[in-house]
């Protein structure tokens, strides 16, 4: 039986007392505990129950940065499935030929989705991963086997084997046990997703040959295993990049339907594969669309008079489940110019549309559509559109091998939150317990009620100040933020329905300029209602904001944001918060507006009793001025000072830049006011 501490009202105050008294030592705790006195005093007393939450709170942050696990069952084309029913034929198997000899990475096996009437998700028990050269296997190495012990089912995730980075062409898993489902040896796979040791895919269309398979038409079939087909859904990122990209819908008429994608690579390129992001339409809450027919040439003339067909979707149309990418494998054509062609649009209601949500055309590790412009033909119209290959959908959309690495780590990350949880709520009721009787001891040697009556007035009017906080935090994001989404939405409608009618302008012109304005002041709004928001006031919120800021402002400028800090549960001030987050910005804006800088590194650690912020770019330095002063760094300067700390500022012409911030932990943790601008 669970033991709750006692709860007394006098000793409540007592306690709550105590922690107000020393509010550093349980910086820590989390939010949820630190309304509970006894827990706050308990954690006084037990610091490994500080630090075990505070390794909670960490791996819940880490999460944010990882891709999003969430099943999309589908509806057709599910996978592979076996079952031992000739004895004679010996183990179930399953064979791929990539095409070619590559230098063999990394292989994933995905999961087939649960059926009705299956208790698991038919992962194989035990098995062996076997690769070779020769397509009998006579020169087959083992890549992976599981032995004696099975493999338990890894509940939807990816499971990863290492290669061997040795040549190999032909790939084959042996299925040694498997689930009793009336037949012996049942076993399913969702796909097998196998990369060469430069972590690009090599089994999309490869050939695949299997043996006692239970194949249904439309539903269970080996060549399903290479379709990138998963019950994972889209190969997006786990942070959520707002925008209003989501690709490419035109409502076109019934009796001509025809739309035409084409991009210009440049220069003569083969593509390996083209992969299409479906549509997600707000009237649809589940799968995105894709037009129900489509075929793919390439050709070396703009006006495709030498075009040749590269891929194609076939006859029938796609399946209506569109929650991941399509893949279309296609013919090795040197080729400049690409156009995706639909002669048959996508039936809402009486609506037809025709939609895509990103293109991708790769060749090698190259991914060539990446910020390129696209013409978009349908009957006499034409217009460019970028959204299509800006990379970005709802999420930031990910290269396939990282996403599959990221479900993996999303997996280790929440086994170890859930054992960290569980220690921490066994440890907590220990401590808590302990408090209540060592307490109850303290109270009645103590007379702290006028002290306790003085204390509760400054909370009150503390919930009050906290309350109207919210408020106005909720007022900016729910009035404001939606008449700026609003105005962004339609100044893009308009531009559009202008540029049909009467071509591009300088009133298209200023209609896009209307629409960034407003998504750029959106963007603003939202860091103002993160800067008021009191329960997001630790080191690691400001880090996972300052992850979020880049991710904006540093799109086209290689970066990365490393936080070595052991403090990242410690809590901010109010005003540090602020100066700190408005510090670093600035520092990025000067870099995009005036650095030409390609390469930025940000870096916060600590140094004894100090935090250390560091913006390092690689661009051409700062102007200066009289006297050899750096005017443009003269606001964060400013900032710097009223965070009493030191600012150095390391720049030569054409050698780059680097500004160092160097603030006492004690400037940001007190409890004094510090000066606003």
């Amino acid at each position: 039986m669970k033991i709750q501490p006692m709860r007394l009202p006098g000793l409540c105050v007592a306690l709550s007392l105590l922690t107000t008294l020393l509010p550093d030592l349980i910086a820590a705790a989390p939010t949820g505990q630190q309304m509970n006195p006894i827990g706050r005093v308990a954690r006084l007393f037990n610091r490994n129950l500080v630090e075990v939450e505070a390794r909670a709170q960490w791996l819940q942050a880490s999460l944010g940065y990882l891709a999003a696990f969430e099943e999309k069952p589908l509806k057709e084309e599910l996978g592979w499935r076996c079952g031992c029913f000739d004895q004679s034929a010996g183990n179930p198997w399953v064979a791929l030929d990539l095409g070619k000899e590559v230098q063999l990475g990394e292989i994933f096996l995905i999961p087939a989705q649960r059926q009705t009437g299956d208790l698991n998700d038919l992962f194989p028990r035990r098995f062996t991963v076997e690769a070779a050269c020769q397509p009998d296997f006579s020169d087959a190495r083992v890549i992976h086997t599981t032995g004696r012990v099975p493999q338990g089912s890894p509940s939807g995730y990816p499971l990863r084997l290492a290669g061997d980075g040795k040549p190999a062409r032909h790939i084959r898993l042996t299925l040694e046990e498997g689930h009793p489902r009336g037949l012996k040896n049942t076993a399913a796979l969702s796909e097998i997703f196998v990369f060469n040791f430069e972590r690009h895919p090599v089994s999309f269309g490869a050939k695949v040959t299997a043996s006692q398979s239970v194949d249904v038409p439309g539903i269970w079939d080996p060549k399903y295993l290479v379709d990138g087909r998963t019950p994972l859904g889209l190969w997006e990122g786990g942070a959520n990049a707002w925008t209003s990209s989501r690709g490419d819908c035109m409502e076109v008429t019934a009796e001509d339907p025809r739309t035409e994608w084409i991009l210009d690579f440049g220069k003569s390129a083969t593509i390996d594969r083209l992969v299409l992001f479906p549509y997600a339409l707000p009237e649809l809450s589940g799968p995105g669309v894709v037009p129900p027919r489509l075929r793919v040439e390439a050709a070396g003339r703009p006006d495709f008079s030498d075009a040749v067909l590269i891929a194609t979707t076939g006859d029938e149309n796609l399946p209506a489940d569109l929650t991941t990418p399509l893949v279309l494998p296609t013919k090795p054509v040197p080729a400049r110019y690409l156009r995706v062609v639909s002669d048959k649009a996508w039936q809402l209601g009486n609506r037809h549309l025709q939609a895509l949500g990103e293109i991708e055309a790769w060749s090698g590790n190259d991914n060539l559509a990446s910020k390129l412009p696209i013409s978009v033909h349908n009957g006499g119209l034409d217009h460019p559109i970028s959204e299509l290959t800006d990379g970005v959908g709802s999420y930031q959309i990910l290269p396939i091998y990282s996403w599959l690495t990221q479900l993996v780590e999303r997996r280790q990350v929440e086994e170890k939150l859930a054992k960290a949880n569980g220690d921490r709520a066994t440890m907590a009721a220990e401590s808590e317990l302990n408090t209540t009787w060592g307490g109850a001891v303290a109270l009645g040697l103590t007379f702290l009620i006028p002290v306790a009556i003085v204390e509760r007035r400054r909370l009150v009017s503390r919930t009050q100040l906290d309350k109207l906080r919210k408020r106005i935090a909720s007022d900016l994001h729910d009035d404001i933020g939606s008449n700026l989404g609003s105005i962004s939405i339609i100044a893009r409608a308009a531009k559009r329905q202008m540029e049909k009618q009467l071509g591009p302008g300088e009133l298209t012109n200023d209609l896009g300029e209307v629409e960034i304005i407003a998504r750029e002041s959106s963007l603003a709004m939202r860091d103002i209602v993160w800067l008021l928001e009191r329960r997001q006031d630790t080191i690691g919120d400001l880090v996972q904001r300052m992850r979020d800021c880049a991710a904006r402002l540093l799109r086209d400028v290689e970066y990365s944001l490393v936080c070595r800090s052991s403090k990242t549960t410690a809590k901010l001030t109010l005003d540090a918060k602020r100066h700190l987050f408005l510090f670093y910005k600035e520092a990025l804006h000067n870099i995009v507006k005036h650095s030409k800088a390609t390469t930025v590194v940000v870096r916060l650690y600590d140094v004894r009793d100090k935090l250390v912020m560091e913006v390092v770019d690689n661009g051409v330095g700062l102007p200066r001025g009289e006297g050899d002063q750096m005017a443009a760094v003269k606001k964060i300067t400013d900032r710097a000072r009223v965070l009493e700390g030191v600012l150095n500022v390391e720049s030569q012409p054409g050698q780059g830049t680097t500004l160092r911030l160097t603030v006492k932990r004690t400037s940001l943790m007190a409890t004094k006011k510090m000066s606003h601008e």
